[in-house]
């Protein structure tokens, strides 16, 4: 039987604001355009142990837009504001990235597959160190950082955990575990619709406590989740074995006999595919060698049109993302089988 990761993925955003000026929503243009060529010079300036990559935002098409959110660099509230001032980089090979002038001055961002919210936070808090060198960040000793949601304020900063949870979603049970993690000052929210039960935990708060109390208690509520999916996982296939062995094996028929998927489908399937993985009722070498969220973000429309199509598609409703998602399906799931 396959351990299934307690944490799927993980992202951690820090905003910021410099003191000198209004939140962008209420300054002026050249105010805004200012700050961003000050942030752009200490990007490209020395002192960095990887290069940052400066995008022009006005260059940039819909697909590639798009591309970045996917991969977690750019929020979709970012991608979608249009205002004077802004700008977007990105640190490395995608290590992490920088908003400028979205909701807030200044948001860090970082995505990583798997329980990596420590290492997320050592390297967005190195960025932020390296950037208040050059900014007066707006702060107060009451507050703490301050930002333009004053929900926000505090730490500044927003942990994401992704996880797997088909069990809890199918029964049912995911409405009264959001509402326990009300009580420990976290939100949990459906990611792509819902579609496999994948689900994002994040803390709603910033105030109270420190990044590190934030990321390790959000690890332990994890943990106690997965625990209950699995549990209602084991339950599912103790009660109604026939059942459950039939929904996994129409999945991997699906992904391995489908010319036309869905992205949503697509996540259906696999989500499907990795229940069985983990209970030891299917063989999936083609699964097995990455993770399942990782196949489900490859799958996502502008990865595909990025990586697989050169780029060709003008839209991401083209007919031709759900045929070569299928395709990338079947390479994945050719020789799966559901054990008897």
């Amino acid at each position: 039987m396959i351990a299934s990761p307690v944490i799927t993925a993980s992202a951690l955003g820090l905003t910021r604001n410099e003191s000198g000026r209004r939140f962008p929503h209420a300054e002026d243009a050249s105010a805004l355009v200012a700050l961003r060529a000050e942030i752009l010079e200490l990007l490209v300036g020395p002192g960095w142990e990887k290069p940052w990559y400066v995008y022009d935002l006005d260059e940039m098409t819909g697909v590639e837009i798009e591309h970045m959110v996917e991969r977690g660099l750019m929020t979709p509230t970012f991608s979608e504001v249009s205002r004077a001032g802004r700008g977007f980089a990105v640190y490395g090979d995608g290590d992490a990235s920088l908003e400028v002038n979205g909701d807030d001055h200044l948001r860090i961002l970082g995505f990583r597959d798997g329980g990596q919210l420590a290492i997320l936070w050592a390297l967005l808090n190195h960025i932020d160190d390296r950037l208040e060198t050059a900014i007066s960040y707006a702060f107060d000793p009451r507050w703490g950082y301050l930002t333009a949601r004053p929900r926000q304020a505090g730490s500044g900063m927003r942990a994401y955990a992704t996880l797997l949870l088909p069990a809890l979603a199918l029964t049912g049970r995911l409405a009264g575990t959001a509402v326990d993690l009300a009580h420990h000052g976290m939100g949990m929210m459906a990611l792509w619709g819902g579609a496999g039960g994948v689900v994002q935990l994040s803390n709603v708060l910033g105030q109270g406590k420190s990044e590190e109390d934030m990321l390790r208690e959000i690890g332990e509520v994890c943990r106690g989740i997965l625990e209950k999916e699995r549990s209602v996982r084991k339950m599912l296939v103790r009660e109604s074995p026939v059942q459950s062995r039939d929904q996994i094996g129409r999945a991997i028929g699906a992904a391995q006999q489908a010319w036309i998927v869905s992205f949503h489908e697509a996540v259906n399937l696999i989500s499907a595919a990795q229940v069985g993985l983990e209970l030891g009722l299917v063989e999936a070498p083609g699964l097995e060698a990455e993770s399942a969220f990782g196949l489900m973000c490859r799958l996502q429309p502008a990865h595909i049109v990025v990586d697989t199509m050169d780029r060709r598609a003008d839209s991401l409703e083209s007919s031709e993302i759900d045929e070569q998602r299928a395709r990338l399906l079947r390479d994945v799931f050719a020789g799966a089988t559901v054990r008897a």
